[in-house]
């Protein structure tokens, strides 16, 4: 995971999971919240 990537999980944040932005939901239930991007840090650290 990079920069660019955190960018485009916020862009998507508090969104339904579509083919276009499913990758950013990191543990898989179905919405990008505040979980996915806890994931997404741990995993740039």
């Amino acid at each position: 995971m990079t920069l660019s990537d955190l960018l485009q999980l916020l862009a998507n944040f508090m969104q339904p999971v579509t083919k276009a932005n499913a990758m950013y939901d990191l543990n898989g239930d179905g919405m990008i919240t505040t979980s996915d991007l806890i994931l997404l840090l741990s995993q740039l650290l």
